[in-house]
């Protein structure tokens, strides 16, 4: 029974150590990309809404190709960089998960760009998946924070819906919520690990 018990323990133990890892991993990487590409979506779809609104021109969307192509070039070099880290099963999961947010968020981006006709704002399965991303990453990693920023994404990227569907007012005014939906989603998710991170590491310390 004792043996029981003692597995048990190290089984707990083993999870709670692969968890604070996978923070840790998070913090000292991803937790920086997040807060790029928060600012980065951010300014770009402020940018196009204020061209957009102020020019004639619906070429300006295109500008969100060269801001996703700096953004993935600064992700590659950054995640070559940590190429010889250990990754473990988490760590491999997430990079998933937000490998097909990204692939999502591409082919918007591209509807966005050649105007297809398309029932939504292209925006809004962007900003799903990056909630679901949210969601997922957040409840892996024990990271509450995440959690409750997917929640206030939600809502938002169902007003982008309702704004294309029912009543039909300026579209480009969705950029506005998206750029305040990717804020708080990625760029608050991206210090709200580094705080997590500093406070496993102080909890730690006590405890030796």
């Amino acid at each position: 029974m004792d043996n029981k018990n003692f597995n048990a323990d190290q089984s707990i133990e083993l999870i709670q150590r692969m968890i604070r890892d996978t923070r840790r991993n998070l913090s000292s990487g991803s937790s920086n990309l997040f807060i790029l590409w928060g600012y980065l979506l951010a300014a770009t779809a402020v940018g196009i809404f204020f061209l957009l609104t102020f020019t004639d021109s619906r070429a300006w969307q295109w500008l969100w190709l060269p801001a996703l192509a700096a953004g993935w070039a600064v992700t590659w070099w950054y995640n070559r960089r940590r190429a010889t880290q250990v990754k473990s099963y988490t760590d491999r999961l997430l990079e998933q998960i937000w490998g097909c947010v990204a692939v999502v968020v591409l082919v918007s981006t591209l509807i966005i760009c050649l105007e297809f006709v398309w029932p939504v704002d292209p925006l809004f399965p962007a900003l799903l998946l990056i909630c679901t991303g949210l969601y997922i990453s957040g409840t892996v990693i024990g990271n509450k924070y995440m959690r409750i920023a997917s929640a206030f994404l939600l809502p938002i990227s169902i007003g982008i819906i309702r704004n294309t569907w029912f009543n039909h007012p300026n579209p480009d005014g969705n950029l506005i919520q998206f750029a305040v939906a990717v804020l708080v989603g990625l760029a608050g998710s991206g210090y709200a690990l580094k705080r997590q991170v500093k406070r496993d590491a102080a909890e730690a310390s006590e405890n030796r």
